[in-house]
C-alpha cells in the first residue's frame, strides 16, 4: 500500500453545491419572515455543528425542532442534489492520484447513503478506497467518525486532508495531519486562511499542491 493518503470532503470540494444550500437555507427563512442571505453571506457565516449556523440566522429551534427540520432539509435536498455540476477539472487531480497509486477516500458530514448514492451519480466511485458519511442528518462533526476511520493507520502513513471549509482544518488536526483547504465551497478565503492552512483558489492551485506534497 502506498503510504501517501488524500481525505477529501465531498460536498463543496469536489461537487460544486453550495448554492443548493443557500437556497434550501433562503427558503425556510422567507418562511419565518427573516432576511434571506447571498452566497458570500452564506460562506462568511456557515459553521458546523449546522445547528449553530441556524441560530446565527435568527432561527432558534428546540432540539426536537431543529430534528424535524433536518429531516425536512433533506427531503428538499434529495430533489436537486444532482443538480450541480464536480468543480471544474477536478478529475484531473482524481485521476493523477490514482496513477500515482495515492489512498484517496472520502470522510463527509453528508449521511452515508445519500453521499455513495452522490459519489456513484458522478462515476467517481472506483477513485476512492473508501468513503464515510454519518449515520444521521444532523451535519454534528466529522472529527469522531475520521478518528475512528483512520485510527489503525500505520504511523508513517502521509495523510493529506482536502476540504472547503474550517471544519475540514479541524478534522486535519485531529488526524494530526497535513490540510489544504479550497476556498470555491462552503467557506470564505477569509475564515479559511484564519486557520492558518494552505489555502487554494482554484483546482490548479490544488494540483499544484499536490504535485508538490
Amino acid at each position: 500500500m502506498n503510504n501517501t493518503t488524500i481525505v477529501w470532503d465531498w460536498n463543496g470540494t469536489i461537487v460544486d453545491d453550495s448554492y443548493i444550500f443557500v437556497d434550501i437555507m433562503n427558503s425556510y427563512l422567507q418562511s419565518f419572515n427573516l432576511s434571506t442571505i447571498s452566497i458570500q453571506d452564506y460562506r462568511q457565516h456557515f459553521c458546523f455543528p449546522v445547528k449553530d449556523y441556524y441560530t446565527k440566522l435568527g432561527l432558534n429551534f428546540s432540539d426536537a425542532e431543529f430534528n424535524q427540520l433536518s429531516v425536512d432539509f433533506i427531503e428538499k435536498y434529495k430533489r436537486v442534489m444532482h443538480n450541480p455540476t464536480l468543480k471544474k477539472n477536478i478529475h484531473q487531480i482524481l485521476h493523477f492520484c490514482k496513477k500515482k497509486k495515492y489512498n484517496q477516500y472520502i470522510v463527509s458530514a453528508q449521511e452515508q447513503e445519500l453521499l455513495e448514492k452522490s459519489i456513484k451519480f458522478y462515476g467517481l466511485s472506483s477513485f476512492f478506497y473508501k468513503t464515510w458519511g454519518l449515520n444521521n442528518n444532523l451535519a454534528v462533526s466529522k472529527i469522531k467518525l475520521a478518528k475512528n476511520a483512520f485510527k489503525n493507520f500505520p504511523q508513517n502513513t502521509k495523510m493529506l486532508v482536502i476540504g472547503d471549509t474550517v471544519h475540514d482544518y479541524e478534522v486535519a488536526t485531529a488526524l494530526n495531519c497535513s490540510c489544504c483547504l479550497v476556498s470555491w465551497g462552503h467557506n470564505s478565503k477569509e475564515r479559511l486562511k484564519k486557520t492558518g492552512a494552505p489555502v487554494v483558489a482554484n483546482v490548479e492551485e490544488l494540483f499544484d499542491f499536490i504535485k508538490k506534497y
